[in-house]
Formats: structure tokens, C-alpha cells, sequence
């Protein structure tokens, strides 16, 4: 069977591999290499309510993974400069002490004190990661111990889904040394099991929205999703010179934690108090915002919706009914309810009119689409200052400065993305428009005397083309026996022609 040529995403790990692994893996026998790209928001949210619809895109950085099963029991773990410092993280053990005889994982209690002995409570990671897998029915005790490596070549930003692409793309590999069929690769299935192991055993809520974008990403795409029990999603081409890219501008946090989930958590308490009023007028409610236009919204709906409300005088109300909501409700803190729900109402229009005009776009490549598409960006922008409350002077800054270039720069439209969990700032623009970002990015980080990233490049997803099973160093086979006697005489020719010249000459 011929050895299939490794995909050009992989030719760098392969190589890191060979010189940061040779004691864990014996790269003449065949292995799974995997990989998940990041993600980034476009547009949407915060918070993925029913029907709310978000757009994001799969980025050109990923998480790259190679495992091989080992003939013993032993299992070890290591990610290359994944420690605080820039250091490797290392792990070794058995299946026994992180799987009970009957098969399933040991206890978070255990878990957690086997790895506080160890100083690698980083394998509780890990270990959400199997079982997120092992609820989905995608992963069976492993029969063999098993060697892993992986290397993030993402950013150090939150804003790039990075823990969501970890997951996914080891998620791949345990997929992968379990006999993995790639027609059965179920980009969906690997999705949930990220963020339902996630939840159940770290109590960490990741983003539906990045698991299927950093899952199903395509090239050149953004995935347009609508979120609910069953998400509806489709892939939307961004054109071919279409420019959207993701701008770090080097800050770190701009939003607070409170605050970001205050932006999140306070349109769904909104909702309970508009479905409360309903209901006492024996009217139907709603599932989420994304439900109601902006001419329903203000035609009445906003006035079942407080202004403001202190956390303590909902829960009092709503905590019973709505507890998963109420775990996120802070009692201190003072929610502009009415302003949270109106940007979460008219951010799925702003969502779906992005998606018209990019569609346009890839249809008729008329710039004026993408100059469309910009003003809904600016507006989204606005609208997360003023509505609510995540801003910084610097992004303001920067924002301005794509807002005053003007059309002739081929620079339409900049938004904050994750809702401020990092200075990443999405640019929309035509490809002609790089060269005026770049000198706007470096005046700005000199102004502000920082150092940031522009990533333009897009990639496939985990489910998608995420996996390679081959040989890194083949062996030299041997030859076949006809042309091992070929050889064999070719070699023998000469010295039977030498043997000759010699006997003539002694006769001579």
C-alpha cells in the first residue's frame, strides 16, 4: 500500500515531532497526526439564546496533535511549550489510574488529587475532553496505553477560541487511535462532545458557535449559524477578494469578566420578565430576542422589561424557574436589562443583513456590498459600546481610524470581537485594502507602544480535513527478488570485465 504524501499543514509539526519526540513515538511505524484551526466571531451575540444567529470564521493557526498506540499499558502526554514559562507539560501513567476496571473514567475527586500529586491539574483538560467523547458514544476505554504530543501554533489570545481548538483537535487524535473511519467523522457529534465534557467536568461554558466553527470550518468561508436545541448553520463564501481580518491589537482583556457576562446573562433575564408579562396576559412568549424585530420590540415588548434591576430583585423572582440562568446572575450588580435586550434584538437583524451583503458580494464582487457589510459592522460595534458597556479608549481609537480612511482605502467596517475577552478587532474590506491596514495597524502600535498580530488567512476544520495516517520516516524495503538478481548481476559485471583486463595484462 503506498504511503500517502503528508498534507502541507503538517510538514512543520512532522518536523518539531522529530526533533522534541523521538522518546515517545518511533516514526518508522505509522501514526494519526490531527489538527484544529481557531475561530473568531464576526458578528453575533453575545450569547446564543434560540434563534440567535452568530457568523464567525475559521482561522489559519491551529492546534496540531500526533498520537501513536503503544504496545503496553503506559500512557504519555506532552505539550510542547504548553507550561506558563514557554516549558513542555509532561505526563505519564497507565490506563489504571485515570480509567476504573469496569471501564469508565475514575471519579473527578480521584482525578483531581492523582493530578495535584503529579503538579498537572492541566489533565483535568484532557481528561473533560475524554469525557466529553465518552458521553457522546465516540469513545470506548482505550485498549492500549497511547502516546500523545500537541503544539498550538495559535496566538496567546482568548479571542481566538484556542481552548475550543485544543479540544477539538485532540479530540481528533483519541478519535483517531481508536480506529477512527473517516466517513463516520460527524463534525456536529465532535462539536457537542467538546462542550458538553467542558461543562460536566470543568464547569467551563464554551462557545457552541466556535466548536462548530473550529469543527467545520472551510476556507475562505465564515459559518452563519442559528442557535437552538438542533443549530442550523451554513457555510457563506466571503468572495474572492473579499479582506476580512482578524486584528490583535495587543492589550489583553478589555471587558471584565462580570461584564461579559453581564452582556450575555442580562438578555435572557430580560426575556423572563417580557414572557412573565405575557403569560399574565394569556399571551404566547417567546424562546429568545432573536425572535422579535426591532418594529415589535419597540412597539411595546420593551416596556414588560425593566431599565435596570439589581441581580438580588430578579433572582428573588426568577431564580426557581430559571436556574441555569440564575447561576451567572451576580446579586450585587445592576443590570441595564432593557438596553442588553434591544442589543441582542437588533444584532440578529445586524447579523442577518451581513450575511445578505456578503452574499451579494460573492455573487456580484460589487464592492458597495462589502462597503454594506461594513456600516453593520460599525453599528455592531456601537452598539456592544452603548448598549452594553464593553469599550476602551484604544479599540475607539483604532475603530476611528478605519472609520475616517474613507471608501477609496478599500477598508469598509471594524468591530471588537469576543465581546472583549481580548483586543481582537475584526477589519472587513477589499484585498486591495491590505497594504492601508497594515500601515494603520503599525502607526497605531507605535502610537500606543504595542505589538499585536493581523491574521488574514482562513483554514478547513478538524471534521473536515483534520487527520493524516502514515509513516514520517519510512523504512527501505527491500527489493523484489527479480530485481535483487538484477541488481546483483549489474554489480557483478563489472568485476568479471576488471577480472578479464587483469588476466590480460599478466599475459602481456
Amino acid at each position: 500500500m503506498a504511503q500517502p504524501a503528508l498534507p502541507p499543514h503538517f510538514i512543520l509539526f512532522a518536523s518539531l515531532l522529530e526533533s522534541e519526540a523521538t522518546d515517545l513515538f518511533e516514526f518508522d511505524t505509522p501514526l494519526w497526526l490531527t489538527r484544529a484551526p481557531g475561530a473568531f466571531g464576526v458578528i453575533g451575540g453575545p450569547g446564543e439564546q434560540l434563534g440567535s444567529p452568530t457568523f464567525s470564521v475559521s482561522i489559519g493557526r491551529d492546534v496540531s496533535c500526533a498520537i501513536q498506540n503503544r504496545r503496553d499499558n503506559d500512557i504519555h502526554i506532552r505539550i510542547l511549550a504548553g507550561g506558563p514559562e514557554g516549558e513542555d507539560l509532561n505526563w505519564s501513567g497507565q490506563i489504571s489510574d485515570i480509567y476504573t476496571k469496569k471501564g469508565p473514567p475514575r471519579s473527578p475527586a480521584v482525578l483531581r488529587s492523582l493530578f495535584e500529586e503529579t503538579d498537572s491539574l492541566w489533565m483535568e483538560r484532557m481528561m473533560a475532553i475524554m469525557i466529553g467523547l465518552r458521553r457522546s458514544h465516540q469513545l470506548n476505554t482505550p485498549k492500549f496505553g497511547f502516546s500523545l504530543v500537541i503544539w498550538s501554533r495559535l496566538p496567546g489570545t482568548k479571542a481566538y477560541a484556542s481552548r475550543t481548538a485544543f479540544a477539538s483537535g485532540v479530540s481528533m487524535a483519541f478519535k483517531a487511535s481508536t480506529g477512527l473511519d473517516k466517513k463516520r467523522v460527524d463534525g456536529i457529534r465532535l462539536a457537542r462532545a467538546v462542550t458538553q465534557g467542558h461543562q460536566d467536568v470543568l464547569g467551563e461554558h464554551l462557545r457552541v458557535s466556535d466548536a462548530l466553527t473550529c469543527s467545520l470550518g472551510e476556507q475562505q468561508c465564515g459559518i452563519f449559524i442559528e442557535h437552538g436545541v438542533d443549530p442550523v448553520m451554513q457555510w457563506i463564501p466571503l468572495g474572492e477578494n473579499a479582506l476580512l481580518a482578524a486584528v490583535d491589537l495587543g492589550f489583553g482583556e478589555i471587558a471584565d469578566y462580570d461584564t461579559r457576562i453581564a452582556s450575555a446573562t442580562g438578555p435572557a433575564m430580560g426575556m423572563a420578565y417580557l414572557n412573565a408579562g405575557l403569560k399574565k396576559e394569556k399571551k404566547e412568549g417567546y424562546g429568545g430576542w432573536a425572535q422579535i424585530t426591532p418594529g415589535e420590540f419597540e412597539g411595546g415588548l420593551r416596556n414588560y422589561v425593566p431599565t435596570k434591576e439589581l441581580g438580588a430583585e430578579w433572582l428573588k423572582r426568577f431564580a426557581k424557574q430559571y436556574p441555569d440562568i440564575a447561576e451567572h446572575v451576580s446579586p450585587d450588580r445592576s443590570y441595564r436589562l432593557r438596553a442588553l435586550a434591544e442589543h441582542a434584538v437588533r444584532e440578529s437583524g445586524r447579523s442577518h443583513r451581513f450575511l445578505e451583503q456578503i452574499n451579494e458580494f460573492a455573487r456580484t464582487r460589487r464592492d458597495d456590498h462589502l462597503m454594506e457589510a461594513g456600516k453593520v459592522l460599525f453599528s455592531s460595534h456601537r452598539s456592544l459600546k452603548e448598549k452594553c458597556s464593553i469599550r476602551d479608549d484604544r479599540i475607539e481609537d483604532f475603530v476611528a481610524r478605519i472609520l475616517n480612511t474613507g471608501k477609496d482605502t478599500n477598508l469598509y467596517g471594524a468591530r471588537l470581537t469576543g465581546t472583549g475577552r481580548d483586543s481582537v478587532v475584526v477589519v472587513i474590506g477589499h484585498t486591495d485594502g491590505e497594504e492601508e491596514l497594515r500601515d494603520i495597524f503599525h502607526k497605531f502600535c507605535d502610537d500606543h507602544e504595542t505589538r499585536g498580530t493581523i491574521l488574514l488567512e482562513t483554514s478547513r476544520g478538524a471534521a473536515v480535513s483534520g487527520w493524516w495516517e502514515g509513516v514520517i520516516q519510512p523504512k527501505e524495503e527491500d527489493a523484489p527478488p527479480k530485481e535483487a538478481e538484477a541488481e546483483k548481476a549489474n554489480s557483478e559485471a563489472p568485476s568479471k570485465e576488471k577480472e578479464k583486463e587483469a588476466t590480460s595484462a599478466v599475459k602481456e
